[in-house]
């Protein structure tokens, strides 16, 4: 039996450019409880650090019938060549998966989105779900696909509409450097 993780890896990929790959990643904490993004970023002041976006899977939910996969920020250090985590809670064990596509999609579309943290991913009964957090828990949606666009969807404004002698806003969202 494929395990949930194989199938995420192979649902996701089909909708990836750059491959997915599994990485380990030194979990040392400090950051702000659920700001992984503002986590991931502030520490680009840093010499030679770079942010890097993918999922995270912990451990503890080891059923073969249920997993979630949790949309993820956080660093490389292009000088030791090692991925680190300031986020805290990070259950030791977690399966880090690099998802590269994301961090483009997010510079690509900056000026579109209200949030840099797409939807949680879970599979459950054989089926995928996105996921969101809502204010009466937990809100699941049917996700037949694992686009990018459609993990971001709720965060994505229509594209804005420019009359033809005008020019685009140029916005910089800062992560230039990603890894």
């Amino acid at each position: 039996m494929e395990s949930p993780l194989l199938k995420f890896l192979t649902r996701r990929q089909l909708f990836c450019k750059s491959p997915l790959d599994i990485v380990c990643v030194e979990s040392i904490g400090g950051g702000a409880v659920i700001e992984c993004f503002g986590n991931a970023y502030s520490q680009l002041r840093k010499p030679g650090v770079t942010i890097v976006s993918g999922w995270l899977a912990e451990p503890r939910q080891n059923s073969h019938a249920k997993r979630q996969f949790t949309q993820h920020w956080w660093n490389f250090d292009q000088h030791s060549s090692e991925y680190f985590d300031i986020s805290p809670g990070i259950e030791k064990g977690a399966i880090y998966i690099l998802d590269r596509d994301i961090a483009l999609f997010a510079i690509d579309n900056n000026v579109r989105l209200s949030s840099c943290v797409s939807r949680s991913v879970v599979y459950s009964g054989g089926e995928f779900y996105t996921m969101e957090y809502a204010s009466s828990g937990y809100d699941l949606q049917p996700a037949p696909d694992l686009s990018t666009e459609r993990l971001f969807a709720p965060f994505l404004q229509p594209a804005p509409q420019f009359a033809a002698n005008e020019p685009a806003p140029q916005t910089n969202l800062g992560v230039g450097l990603i890894h």
